[in-house]
């Protein structure tokens, strides 16, 4: 898990103390943000950043989406590269695997500067998911997602959290110890957990 050995890494060296860890983390992955159009009163609500090892996803809903009971995805890596096309996203949940097609052949690329200096780099399409699925994902223990990139290979990652017998046999390569201060950490930036905060802004928004 990614996150996971950095933020061990960061703490093990002295670089950091575990709430300065904790609040770097919490300001990079799974950034809430809302607001509303003064030309129409229409309201959003945005999650970003959220990580899953190599892929990264956003989630927006605005009034007009909502109604439709629609979410815009963004699904891809923190690398420059291309997403395939077709059936290029995959979520394995506790019910089974679900695929989705992007709404468009595009796929876009943007640069997002963080707090502490941190520039990261955003490969994506943009998905059309219903509400519903979305709360699917949020309710869900397993959740597993796949990528497929335009040169015939694909990056897979992990969303959910984790325990700390998980996250050890997932770093038992490694040098590291993991903690369980660094999993509770870690637990908190995972995307499992950007998708369970977008599902409470939506219902607490008034659209």
């Amino acid at each position: 898990m990614k996150h996971l050995l950095l933020l061990s890494i960061l703490i093990l060296s002295g670089c950091m103390s575990i709430p300065s860890t904790e609040s770097m983390a919490t300001s990079m992955f799974n950034i809430p943000s809302s607001g509303h159009s003064e030309f129409d009163g229409t309201k959003h609500i945005r999650m970003s950043n959220m990580g899953c090892i190599n892929i990264r996803f956003e989630l927006y809903q605005d009034t007009l989406k909502a109604e439709k009971g629609i979410v815009l995805l963004k699904a891809g890596t923190n690398t420059i590269t291309n997403i395939g096309n077709d059936s290029s996203l995959h979520f394995r949940l506790d019910d089974g695997v679900h695929s989705f097609s992007a709404s468009s052949l595009l796929t876009e690329h943007e640069s997002t500067q963080f707090k502490y200096g941190v520039t990261s780099n955003f490969s994506y399409k943009t998905y059309i998911v219903p509400e519903k699925f979305i709360r699917k994902i949020a309710n869900s223990d397993t959740f597993i997602a796949k990528v497929n990139l335009l040169n015939n290979t694909y990056l897979e990652g992990k969303c959910s959290t984790l325990t700390l017998k998980e996250a050890r046999e997932m770093n038992q390569y490694s040098d590291v110890q993991i903690t369980q201060e660094t999993l509770d950490i870690s637990n908190k930036i995972v995307a499992i957990t950007g998708f369970r905060k977008f599902v409470e802004m939506m219902d607490a928004t008034d659209w």
